[in-house]
């Protein structure tokens, strides 16, 4: 269902050595990558966006408690972290701040696209984990004594993106219920992981009560299977 190149990247440095290395190894899989010079910067834009996987030049100030605030957020903290180091002396602080992979400067195009090969595994997991099914469901929103109704425009395993009458307060959790196609009700309780100025919100599944899992895990297995399933030819351009 995944390919390499519907992954997202993020790089987060202002040296453009960095930036045209890693730009080529990720334009190997006809990848995505954003660039963003600052950890501040980084933070926002990875509050925005779910991404599959981040490069942070150890050198931005910053860049440890970064890759820390990653591991601990909502959307993104299972993505694949490359730290980009310039002497050995920084591997082990980046790897404890939570890092998968070290890339030693001067970075190449072949060695970024080496990492991402030996990461896709990781990351093309997430992704299936995450991948967003279109869906027009009603759903029932509970924050407190707060009930609201609003419809799923997309499902996945891990969460949903929803659009509510009511602006929902972002990192608050919220009691949910809705059925599937085949009447099945699923409930339980998530996070708000995102919103945005257009009344939409990400939530976060927390908690599925009863065969919740089991039920959606089903009715995403029966939505796979009628994907298109590219040829698997990463790599090859």
């Amino acid at each position: 269902m995944s390919t390499l190149s519907e992954l997202e990247f993020l790089l987060v440095s202002n040296d453009y050595p960095a930036l045209t290395a890693i730009s080529g190894g990720v334009k190997k899989y006809a990848a995505k990558l954003g660039v963003v010079p600052t950890a501040e910067a980084a933070r926002e834009y990875l509050e925005r966006k779910k991404i599959d996987g981040v490069f942070v030049d150890m050198r931005i100030s910053g860049a440890r408690e970064l890759i820390e605030a990653v591991r601990k957020g909502a959307s993104n903290a299972k993505a694949a972290i490359f730290a980009c180091v310039q002497s050995s002396r920084e591997t082990t602080g980046a790897l404890n701040a939570g890092a998968n992979f070290v890339l030693r400067a001067p970075l190449s195009v072949e060695a970024v696209a080496l990492h991402i090969t030996i990461a896709k595994e990781i990351m093309l997991r997430e992704r299936r984990r995450y991948f967003r099914h279109p869906v027009n469901f009603a759903v029932t929103l509970k924050a407190g004594e707060t009930e609201q109704q609003g419809r799923i425009t997309n499902l996945s395993e891990g969460g949903m993106a929803i659009r509510g009458a009511k602006t929902l307060k972002h990192a608050s959790t919220m009691e949910f219920w809705f059925d599937l196609d085949f009447a099945v009700e699923i409930s339980g309780k998530g996070l708000v992981a995102w919103t945005n100025s257009e009344g939409m919100a990400g939530i976060l599944f927390q908690t599925l009560h009863g065969m919740g899992r089991g039920h959606l895990g089903a009715w995403l297995t029966a939505r796979e299977q009628l994907l298109p399933r590219p040829a698997d030819n990463e790599g090859q351009k």
